[in-house]
């Protein structure tokens, strides 16, 4: 189907028409700003379509109309009927809609009579007079004779006149308009321009029935203000003819008398005009209010337009009832913007003014979901007569975005007053939103909303108070010559004073505030500032409210003197609270004198654990073996991230018989009390080795012992016994890694089981495995530190790669470590204490 007309009367566009891109968004709207800015611009865009189609829509529906007939009797489809339409459009010069008016006019004529109207009635005639001249037509009243259905046309030529309308063709086009209608304003306006001023009508109003009887004014067109203010409720006795017309009078004509035909007003008649018309409004076999038209030109054409008239009350009956109720569905509570004296006043007022009735889809007493503007004073720029009827979230989408549209429902729902800020707010007057202050007061059953830039002293005094709530700082200023400083309201606040606005608080009330040990130095800091000290800081306590703890303040005062005499005219200055300050620096003072005792008593237990940790080292490897043993070495690792002595164990001790126990391990933990169990370890090894036990001999014994006597707490060893002559090797592992052999450049570990950890789990088994050594080998056992037991771990990677390349027999085991020991305690992963044991099989005739 093709879109709607641009506009009442106009052609409307084609359907293969291509419709205006949306716009782009914009690639740089980053901020939440700039996002409501993009927000807003679309918001007025779809408004400003909106309206639009609002017009279009007056004129649709007969269009659609005329179609469906063409569609009918010309057997084609709507499109085709549509291009029908447009080639008579343009043959005979004259608007679509007023084609499809004509055509639907001659098909459909509009009703003679719709609904009881209670027949026709004329006002009553004024006392007889004089006999009329002859020609002159009598005043008050109908003549008699019928009255004709559509206006008779004035004989061509005739000067003044202008051609009929077709009126079944405006009845058509007037229906459809009425039907866009969404106020009662807006439905008196197209009334008037659309259906009635082709017929001679300068004025209108239109009246609702209330249940005691009265006539309620609702809206007006061509009338002026004060006489819609004037006449705004009626009563029921007063026998006007609107309300005569509402009470089943049917339609009640008006006639000015000879002695007002110059143009003179009429007491009573409400519309202007020589002639006037009340005629009942009607909906659903009802009678719901009734209307007043005024004409200025002669009797008879006011005549001609009888039926016509009377046909429109029924549509307009029906669409003013539906315009005139709430959303909810039953009539909202009127808004007296529209008398003229409130609407004088609020125009004369400097500040913008927006006149709001409550929406409620619930009816009365539900909660309110918007506001419609009821009116708008010249000072709200362009949100004035054009806001009216609008709802507040669609002219102000910027209030819903940030938060301020709710508290403005909430103030019409609770009935109180509200003031504070509203970002994104645009005024309407063509430039960007900015933030403003809005004043919301309680009017009816809606509210007064006015407006106001956020610049000024008071604003600046707003933010001040704001940024001193925010930051817990209070600011005074004291002329000498009062009684007391004149103090913020944080600063009362502070004090402990309350008070919601700032105020002078005698100096004696202020030091009685101060906690009693701090009173005296808060004495002699007000006789310092009056004696003219420019500069003073003071940190004092006031009692905590509720006897809560005390909370601890420091005042920064200083005094402007006098020149001449050099005592202080003024002092002013900030209070603030540091409780939390002060707490956090006892705490501080607390934690550094607990840090102290701890370096403190851990450099003592490191240099213990150093101490035991050499003397255990060089025991077992500086002095043996004796001369003819193997060559060996060994090494420490301390990482970078823990300098401190670890407990771990090595052993190279000459046994009866030749052979040598070789030993590395650690307990998992380190100071000096590991230090201390790695020692009793390694000599319950060196015993056990001189009974002639085996490595697995070794490690059950061990495995026994630590299960029974040490807390589960477990310990990880190597054991080996190594025969220089035979160039063997037996060894054995719990939870450490193998040994590591060197032969020919090429490291690989000793294959063969690796057991649980000592002292773990009683009774655990350890397996023992053999390995033949050749001169040049270099044997290496290694501890890494409790992350790394195992020869596939990321270390054990790390420690193979750090041997290479091997040491040739001009190299040292000592040097040769040293390399190792820095490529794994360095890196991204290093190895923060361990240890590592080399021996090197001699030479064929080497010792």
């Amino acid at each position: 189907m093709p879109g709607p007309p641009s506009a009442a009367g106009q052609e409307p566009p084609r359907p293969d028409a291509p419709r205006p891109a949306p716009d782009e968004a914009r690639p740089d709207a980053a901020s939440g700003a700039e996002e409501t800015a993009v927000l807003r611009e679309a918001v007025d865009r779809l408004r400003t379509e909106a309206e639009g189609l609002r017009r279009a829509m007056r004129s649709r529906g007969v269009i659609e109309q005329a179609k469906g007939m063409l569609t009918e009797r010309l057997g084609c489809t709507p499109d085709e009927a549509f291009e029908h339409l447009v080639r008579l459009s343009q043959d005979t010069n004259r608007k679509v809609a007023d084609l499809a008016a004509g055509l639907v006019g001659v098909a459909a004529p509009p009703p003679e009579e719709t609904g009881d109207t209670g027949g026709e009635r004329r006002a009553a005639r004024p006392a007889p007079g004089p006999p009329l001249p002859e020609g002159q037509e009598p005043t008050g009243a109908f003549p008699d004779g019928p009255e004709p259905s559509r206006p008779r046309p004035h004989p061509p030529g005739t000067p003044g006149q202008t051609p009929a309308p077709d009126l079944a063709a405006l009845f058509h086009l007037a229906s459809s308009a009425l039907a866009t209608t969404d106020t009662p304003e807006d439905l008196a306006r197209v009334l008037h321009e659309v259906a009635l001023a082709p017929v001679g009508v300068i004025a209108l109003v239109l009246g609702l029935l209330e249940p005691d009887g009265a006539l309620s004014l609702v809206a007006g067109h061509g009338v002026p203000a004060h006489r819609l203010s004037q006449w705004r409720r009626i009563p029921p006795e007063t026998g006007v003819p609107l309300v005569s017309a509402a009470h089943g009078g049917g339609m009640v004509w008006e006639f000015d008398p000879p002695e007002t035909a110059a143009g003179q007003p009429v007491t009573g008649r409400i519309v202007p005009g020589r002639s006037a018309c009340a005629v009942p409004l009607h909906h659903g076999g009802r009678i719901i209010g009734a209307m007043s038209l005024g004409w200025a030109g002669p009797a008879e054409r006011a005549r001609a337009a009888t039926r016509y008239v009377n046909a429109l009350a029924g549509p307009v009956g029906g669409q003013l009832l539906r315009v005139a109720a709430g959303d909810g569905g039953e009539p909202a509570l009127a808004v007296a913007g529209g008398e003229a004296w409130l609407r004088g006043l609020l125009d004369a007022t400097f500040s913008p003014v927006l006149a709001l009735s409550a929406v409620r889809p619930g009816g009365r007493g539900g909660p309110v979901t918007d506001l419609r503007v009821a009116y708008a004073n010249r000072a709200a720029g362009g949100t004035g007569p054009a806001a009216r009827g609008r709802r507040l979230s669609e002219l102000h989408p910027g209030l819903v975005a940030t938060g301020a549209f709710a508290r403005i429902l909430r103030a019409a729902l609770d009935a109180v007053p509200y003031e504070g800020p509203a970002e994104g707010f645009n005024p309407g007057t063509g430039g960007p939103a900015r933030t403003v202050t809005i004043r919301v007061t309680p009017f009816l059953d809606g509210l007064l909303l006015t407006w106001r830039p956020r610049s000024g002293p008071t604003e600046r005094a707003a933010h001040l108070a704001e940024a001193q709530r925010l930051s817990g700082v209070g600011s005074f200023r004291w002329s000498t010559g009062d009684r007391g400083p004149d103090c913020s309201r944080e600063a009362l606040r502070l004090l402990g004073l309350g008070g919601a606005q700032p105020a002078v608080v005698p100096v004696a009330a202020l030091l009685h505030r101060v906690c009693p040990e701090d009173r005296p130095a808060a004495g002699m800091l007000v006789r310092r500032l009056l004696a003219g000290q420019h500069l003073t800081t003071l940190e004092f306590g006031v009692p905590g409210a509720h006897g809560a703890a005390p909370r601890v303040l420091r005042v920064v005062a200083e005094s402007l003197t006098d020149p001449g005499s050099g005592t202080a005219r003024t002092v002013h200055g900030v209070v603030e609270d540091i409780t939390g300050r002060h707490h956090a620096e006892e705490q501080l003072t607390a934690v550094r004198s607990r840090l102290a005792e701890q370096r403190r008593r851990a450099a003592a237990e490191h240099r213990s654990a150093r101490a035991l940790r050499t003397a255990l080292t060089a025991a077992s490897a500086a002095t043996e073996p004796d001369t003819g043993g193997p060559e060996h070495a060994v090494r420490p690792l301390r990482g970078a991230e823990n300098p401190r002595s670890a407990g771990d164990l090595c052993d190279l001790l000459r046994l009866p018989g030749g052979r040598y126990l070789l030993a590395a391990g650690g307990v998992g933990r380190r100071g000096p009390a590991a230090a201390v169990r790695a020692g009793e370890v390694r000599n319950g090894l060196r015993a056990l080795a001189h009974t002639g036990a085996g490595p697995v001999e070794l490690l059950d014994v061990l495995n026994a012992m630590l299960c029974e006597h040490n807390g589960h707490r477990t310990v990880g060893a190597v054991c080996a016994l190594y025969d220089p002559r035979a160039h063997d090797l037996l060894w054995s592992a719990a939870d450490e890694l193998p040994p590591l052999l060197l032969r020919a450049g090429e490291p690989a570990f000793a294959p063969g089981p690796v057991g649980p950890a000592l002292g773990g789990r009683p009774g655990a088994r350890y397996d023992e495995s053999a390995l033949r050594l050749q001169p040049g080998d270099v044997l290496l056992l290694a501890t890494l530190g409790p992350p790394e037991r195992t020869p596939s771990g990321a270390r054990a990677s790390r420690l193979l790669a750090a041997v290479r390349p091997a040491p040739t027999p001009d190299t040292t085991l000592a040097a040769h470590l040293d390399r190792i020991a820095g490529h794994l305690t360095t890196g991204a992963s290093p190895v923060d204490h361990g240890l590592l044991l080399a021996v090197r099989v001699p030479e064929e005739g080497g010792r």
